[in-house]
């Protein structure tokens, strides 16, 4: 069976598993402690903190959207946009897409129609996320948006463009990678006590 076979067969069987198939993972190893572009736990967290911030930096604000879908959009005001950003923080969504992605980072642009009757419909309108797991972070967001009330004292009837701003917390990506690279110290032997002969 060829290599390519091998990996093939590997791959089906095991899922993700696929370096620990066989020889291949001694190869792997070997192929790491031999690579000069290996990086250290503490150099990824690094890197993807500097990715995450770019992606944060580059979206449009919410005035360019507003702009963008044209007349009858306004930017929202600081106390809508806080309230929605602590009803999404409390919806627990954005821990929904860490769970499949730990430097998931993103800013996503809210709609919120304000009515005679308060704020009647909020929905994603536009996002930017670091990776595909910011897509859970907004069907779980629209879903939980059904269910907030909102009243008039946010502003007069109009459709209003808020931003949130949901961030990779390095702190504690940094307790879980240390926790997880840190080895357990060596446990000590019980002290072997002589059997005592009865007399």
């Amino acid at each position: 069976m060829n290599h390519s076979a091998r990996n093939l067969i590997c791959a089906v069987a095991g899922g993700l598993a696929l370096a620990a198939c066989g020889s291949d993972a001694k190869k792997d190893d070997a192929a790491k402690a031999n690579n000069p572009n290996a990086v250290s736990p503490d150099q990824y967290r690094k890197r993807q903190q500097a990715f995450a911030d770019s992606v944060l930096n580059v979206a449009a604000p919410a005035s360019k959207i507003a702009e963008k879908l044209g007349k009858g959009y306004a930017v929202g005001s600081v106390q809508l946009r806080d309230t929605i950003a602590a009803l999404a923080v409390k919806s627990n969504c954005f821990a929904k897409g860490r769970a499949n992605d730990p430097y998931l980072a993103g800013t996503v642009s809210i709609f919120a129609h304000m009515a005679v009757i308060g704020v009647d419909l909020i929905q994603v309108q536009d996002k930017q996320w670091t990776s595909a797991a910011g897509d859970l972070v907004d069907a779980c967001l629209n879903a939980a948006m059904k269910d907030w009330k909102l009243d008039m004292s946010f502003g007069k009837p109009a459709a209003y463009i808020v931003q949130v701003q949901f961030k990779m917390d390095s702190t504690l990506l940094k307790k879980a990678i240390d926790s997880a690279t840190t080895k357990a110290p060596p446990t000590k032997k019980a002290p072997t006590r002589k059997p005592q002969v009865d007399r």
